[in-house]
């Protein structure tokens, strides 16, 4: 098995490979907050489905097509 080491590698390469690595830090960060979003929307979205409010009303309301209301609704039964 290769190990590469930070202080073993040219100036340029661990440059790029720091660079790569935060990118990805970035990225995975940003893909936690659109999954949490995502998440708080439904379970909002959810909350009023089960008070018995309108899809179309709920649609308007998220600012969703309704067939993605009707998703949500069909996933709780």
């Amino acid at each position: 098995m290769l190990h590469l080491y930070k202080e073993d590698l040219p100036p340029t390469l661990a440059a790029v490979l720091e660079l790569e690595r935060q990118e990805g830090f970035e990225q995975g960060i940003e893909q936690g907050i659109e999954q949490g979003i995502e998440q708080g929307i439904k379970q909002i979205i959810t909350g009023l489905i089960e008070t018995g409010a309108d899809d179309q009303w709920i649609a308007e309301i998220a600012k969703l097509p309704v067939a993605k209301i009707m998703e949500i609704r069909k996933e709780l039964k």
